[in-house]
């Protein structure tokens, strides 16, 4: 365990020159959240660099470069011309924040009580860990050959490569407390929720949605990419909701450099992307230009996959004539996906909340109803194209699906209505200095 609470704490350092390059206001949970999701982004960019070029991975190196990408941010942030006002709106306690803190806690648990069980574990994210560890850096040979497809090659490395990161320090591969690193992400993301939320609204309000955001900001699929993706991605939107909100500069920032990382944790992050960019060209068509960090942390994993050829399942063979064969079945898919919906009660409670919601507030969420209803078109759209039997890869990977897209539409929701109950007009009417 002790390698594991080494990394954690490594990847919080490492990020930290890089969060406050990007804002340099981020002081309490919002500065610790992103550091650590920075810091394993850059950790899985050494890596991805390391073998990319022909070196054997050894701690050593990867600690020298490290430091090296941490010293030149923190110089270069050094001379940058500090902010002239701190946080308008710093985090402050309440006893609410007792109960989310046992949530996670009691997830804790969960997440560690034992070595890492799911099947897409063992047959995915771990197996290509570890024979990368045993290869000493990304196994190409092991990625191409067809042997292999079962464990989906064209999946991005993010978190096998931040899974190697802690076989370094430990010194060889143990999967016994690996979990601790799915209570981090989702650690990492509330408190990322937590900043944003008191930053534009009051202390009961900001406490009551990050206790709501709790179970949705941690995964149930413990040691598999949903952890991390739902912490990028969710961060993601929320910043680039808040920078659309409050034309805030370092939030485009965050919302842009995280949404990147996402689509280097599974090709649902790339999906994510495209929903971003296709709600924005709908809200505000010039932002999407700010993108462009997201673009240039994907285009290396793109690139590298197109050239060592990795095959993707849902492209392979012809996916136009297996849409064309469902599309009469549309009613039927529909149908089941309707039964198979984890929780539907809270889906139900979502949308309720959502409709009661003053209609004002309801058009400033454009973004992330937009950006939630797009996903859930490409997320649908993939039953038809997919090369297996529909209904069994319904059954084994919606509930997953609808997880990942479950927070940010959650966040807004419970925000408006604390809002409305709490008295507060409109976050539009609050004096606050300008967030750049």
């Amino acid at each position: 365990m002790t390698a594991v609470l080494v990394a954690i704490v490594s990847l919080l350092v490492l990020g930290i020159a890089a969060t406050l390059a990007l804002d340099r206001r981020a002081r309490g949970p919002l500065l610790l959240g992103t550091s650590f999701l920075y810091g394993s982004g850059v950790i899985f960019l050494i890596l991805l660099g390391w073998s990319t070029v022909g070196l054997r991975w050894s701690l050593v190196g990867i600690t020298i470069a490290a430091l090296v990408i941490w010293s030149s941010i923190w110089f270069l942030t050094n001379k940058l011309p500090r902010p002239a006002t701190a946080d308008p709106r710093p985090v402050r306690p309440h006893w609410l924040d007792i109960a989310t803190l046992l949530t996670l806690i009691g997830y804790a648990l969960y997440a560690t009580i034992a070595p890492l069980w799911e099947w897409d574990f063992w047959a995915i994210w771990g197996l290509k860990a570890r024979v990368f560890l045993e290869h000493g850096g990304i196994d190409w040979r092991f990625l191409e050959s067809q042997w292999n497809t079962f464990a989906h090659p064209d999946y991005p490395l993010l978190l096998p490569l931040n899974y190697d990161f802690v076989a370094l320090l430990q010194g060889g591969w143990s999967d016994r407390w690996l979990g601790a690193l799915n209570v981090a992400f989702g650690v990492a993301l509330l408190c990322i929720v937590r900043g944003l939320a008191s930053r534009e609204s009051s202390t009961v309000p900001a406490a009551l949605v990050t206790l709501t955001a709790a179970s949705l900001a941690v995964s149930r699929y413990i040691g598999l990419a949903e952890g991390p993706l739902i912490a990028y991605g969710a961060a993601a939107v929320l910043f680039l909701r808040h920078g659309l909100l409050f034309d805030d500069d370092a939030s485009w920032r965050h919302g842009a450099v995280l949404l990147g990382f996402a689509a280097n944790v599974k090709n649902e992050g790339i999906a994510m992307m495209v929903a971003v960019a296709a709600a924005l060209l709908v809200i505000k068509p010039r932002a999407i230009l700010r993108l462009w960090p997201a673009l240039a942390l994907v285009a290396p994993w793109l690139i590298l996959r197109t050239t060592h050829a990795l095959p993707t399942d849902i492209a392979t063979g012809s996916v136009s004539s297996r849409i064309l064969y469902r599309l009469p079945f549309t009613a039927e898919i529909l149908t089941f996906l309707a039964r198979r919906l984890y929780e539907p009660w809270f889906w139900a409670a979502v949308l309720a909340g959502f409709l009661i919601a003053p209609a004002v507030q309801r058009r400033r969420e454009s973004f992330v109803v937009l950006t939630t209803l797009v996903q859930l078109i490409f997320y649908v759209g993939s039953y038809y194209a997919t090369p297996h039997d529909a209904r069994w890869h319904v059954a084994t990977s919606w509930s997953r699906l609808t997880d990942q897209i479950a927070l940010p539409i959650t966040y807004v929701v419970v925000l408006m209505l604390a809002k409305t109950v709490a008295g507060i007009e409109s976050p539009d009417a609050e004096a606050r200095p300008e967030q750049r």
